[in-house]
């Protein structure tokens, strides 16, 4: 079972306006949610540069292929495409890091 971490940070008042901020459920919530967002546009700049497919950032930002597909279509990213309408795929052999 995982642990909880206890972290201390100060937040600007005005981002709590309108909140019940004195409820730890509601602040586990913005954290959580946060922290998913952060995980989405992270996996899909790492997919964007050509770190992987979909499925591979989406397991190293710890996020359901699933659910990374779904982000990547709102934002309208789709997958590369070569002239013959078939998904791209880049070839990692020759590249040098």
């Amino acid at each position: 079972m995982a642990k909880d971490k206890v972290v201390t940070l100060e937040i600007p008042e005005q981002w709590l306006q309108g909140l019940d901020w004195e409820r730890a459920a509601v602040m586990r919530e913005i954290v959580q949610l946060g922290a998913y967002q952060f995980k989405v546009r992270r996996a899909l700049e790492m997919y964007q540069a050509g770190a992987g497919s979909l499925g591979y950032v989406a397991e190293q930002a710890g996020l359901s292929k699933r659910n990374l597909i779904r982000e990547a279509r709102v934002r309208g990213i789709e997958p590369p495409f070569d002239s013959m309408n078939k998904p791209y795929v880049r070839n990692w052999e020759h590249e040098r890091w």
